[in-house]
């Protein structure tokens, strides 16, 4: 018999060789009919794999996380089946799940595929998945598995099982299909229920520009076609709202081949939405008590030596520059610079915690395939602070930095978010991480003590640790359910000691800070992306770039227009005439396709009673308002960030 534990902690026995499917039955045939796999100590399983010792056991369904991904990677190896089916002598490389999705690439030789053939592709699908053929694991040697893709002439598959150790290679089969894959997947075919293939794309085997081009098939399913519905419905609602979209048409920034991919060029409207961000920053961090620091965007090479980063990050960092005999690289994160900040001047108890802010320049190479608009870029203007502190004051640093996350979350109407605590892992000591495993235990155990005395919901995630400590990484959700990772809480119990750095005690002994980074803001790229997304670009007052357009209905209202402007500039509203000889019609729906929150009509009854005709982005007519009112009005929606 072993001993399977719950996630509740209660332990029940089971005969050895049982398998998750079996367990949910015994529970009850209902949930037995929804679990698509298993945690088991800590690594996702197949439901029909054999556990022959004791074992941690969580149930996967389509509500969890690795239950998606283990649905969509099934599907992948349904869309293959498919393919194979059609195209008969297609040769495959790998299909991963996405994060709402799944694709596989192939090389189908010279046929290059239609919307006919996606449609084919789709019934072809329905029909497999409805034959509920399992998935089906086994286990097999090195030679054995290259003997097989050798027969098949696959040179992919060959070249994936050059890397793979024997003893740990799998293959995984449904119906007529067989792949070498390490799995998991789902019982069978017959879950997946609604099928939309949705791109066809080219992508460079590995990646690599040199190499061939395969056809690229990019696939969504579901459990039911009222999920598969919805999804769509939001899909074309995210077209409505990418941030690459609204950013051309806003004149927030653009991209030029001559500077470089992934360096944005901020537009002035880009520029008005990031002050108003450092704003924002700079008023919460004073009244924290933080310290404005600004350092260099380059450093000697020496420097992240002795922090560490370059042996850990030297591939996200851009090749060294040499001059006069040193090598000096771009910044690619701000801690270094702080710590030679605090070290420069003595330190007592008395000065701590001692906070230093800077919203700095940091730039990180990223591969060209993985940029992305806003979101993956080269070029980042991070809302960096560092915190230097004793253990005695940890809890209340990090506590309230999470408060801070909490008060942002409020004013930019983030209603769903997580914290993922990210953990190191034990077995990558000296490799990934410090070897410091004391350590680790302790200040992951103080992080989550944290979380915990402050109710906030918080998921565990092993190996995904900064090398020099735990990290809390905060998950935002927008408006349609789309997930960002915004910003970071870092503890570092490393480079304090690296950069020699201490601080008297009270007993005048000397004493190494603990350091915590932090980032609630994220970066501006980054966070203006989601903003953009949240808002529909439909930017809360505020932030908007132009906050007041008036429109005269004639040149004979100009003079009133201008003055009227003037008031409204001289109060610190931002505010724009539309002085063009158009019908009023046409210039109220161009300012309204501009986003602009507040528009200002003004005629002869206007200019006769000293008075404006409101509009309301969205609202519409809002009717007729005092001059001072309006002033009144918007300034108290400015300064007390209303968020529409």
């Amino acid at each position: 018999m072993i001993n399977v534990t719950f996630p509740d902690g209660a332990v029940r026995q089971y005969e050895q060789g049982v398998t998750a499917l079996d367990i949910a039955k015994s529970i009850s045939e209902g949930l037995a009919r929804k679990v698509l796999g298993a945690n088991i100590n800590s690594e996702v399983w197949d439901a029909t794999r054999p556990i022959n010792s004791d074992a941690t056991l969580q149930l996967l369904t389509w509500t969890d996380k690795d239950g998606k991904a283990m649905f969509w990677h099934s599907s992948a190896h349904l869309l293959a089946e498919a393919v194979e089916n059609m195209f008969p002598g297609v040769k495959f490389w790998v299909g991963p799940a996405l994060e709402n999705s799944f694709y596989y690439d192939m090389d189908l030789g010279d046929r290059k595929l239609s919307e006919e053939d996606l449609n084919a592709l789709e019934k072809k699908m329905t029909e497999l998945a409805k034959q509920n053929n399992p998935y089906k694991r086994q286990e097999i040697s090195k030679a054995d598995a290259v003997k097989y893709f050798t027969e098949k002439n696959d040179e992919y598959k060959l070249d994936l099982l050059q890397n793979l150790e024997d003893g740990n290679i799998t293959f995984y089969s449904q119906g007529n299909f067989t792949d070498l894959c390490r799995g998991p997947h789902i019982p069978n075919t017959g879950f997946i229920k609604a099928i939309k293939l949705t791109n066809i794309a080219g992508a460079y085997w590995k990646g690599d520009e040199k190499n061939k081009q395969l056809t690229r098939i990019y696939g969504v399913t579901f459990p039911s076609q009222k999920e598969l519905d919805e999804h769509l419905l939001m899909l074309e609602e995210a077209k409505k709202r990418d941030h690459r979209k609204l950013g051309k048409e806003l004149g927030i920034y653009t991209m030029d081949d001559d500077v470089g991919p992934g360096l944005i060029l901020w537009m002035p409207n880009g520029t008005v939405i990031i002050e108003e961000l450092e704003k924002l920053a700079k008023e919460t961090e004073e009244e924290a008590g933080y310290k404005r620091v600004v350092t260099p965007h380059i450093a000697k090479e020496s420097m992240y030596i002795t922090s560490g980063h370059l042996p850990y990050y030297a591939d996200s960092m851009y090749p060294p520059m040499e001059m006069d005999g040193e090598k000096y690289y771009l910044k690619s994160m701000n801690c270094p610079h702080h710590h030679k900040i605090f070290a420069a001047e003595p330190k007592s108890y008395r000065d701590l915690p001692y906070r230093v802010a800077e919203y700095g320049t940091v730039y990180r190479y990223e591969q060209s395939g993985e940029l992305f608009g806003l979101m993956r870029v080269r070029c980042l203007h991070m809302n960096d602070a560092h915190i230097y502190c004793s253990k005695e004051q940890f809890n209340d640093e990090f506590r309230a930095v999470n408060e801070m996350y909490l008060k942002y979350f409020k004013i930019f109407g983030i209603e769903k978010y997580v914290m993922r605590l990210s953990l190191h892992s034990p077995e990558k000591l000296g490799i990934k991480y410090v070897n410091e495993p004391e350590l680790w235990k302790e200040t992951e155990e103080m992080v989550r003590n944290v979380l915990k005395e402050s109710n906030i919901p918080y998921v565990e995630v092993q190996d995904e640790a900064a090398f020099y400590g735990p990290k809390i990484d905060v998950q935002i959700y927008s408006v349609i359910g789309r997930e960002f990772t915004l910003a970071t809480n870092q503890v570092d119990f490393s480079q304090g000691r690296s950069f020699k750095l201490q601080y008297t005690t009270q007993d005048n002994t000397t004493e190494i800070p603990l350091i915590i980074h932090r980032a609630p803001l994220g970066t501006h790229e980054r966070f203006i992306g989601f903003l953009l997304e949240q808002y529909a670009g439909k930017l809360p007052v505020w932030l908007s770039p132009l906050q007041v357009k008036i429109l005269p209905i004639s040149d004979k209202f100009m003079d009133y227009a201008v003055e009227i402007k003037n008031k409204l500039r001289k109060a610190g509203v931002r505010t724009e005439i539309d002085d063009r000889s158009e019908k009023i019609g046409r210039k109220i729906r161009e300012a309204e396709l501009s986003r602009v929150p507040y528009m200002l009509v003004l005629g002869e009854k206007e200019m006769t009673e000293g008075k404006l005709s409101v509009r309301r982005q969205g609202k519409g007519d809002l009717g007729a308002q005092p001059v001072d009112e309006f002033i009144s009005m918007i300034l108290d929606e400015i300064k007390n960030r209303k968020s529409e």
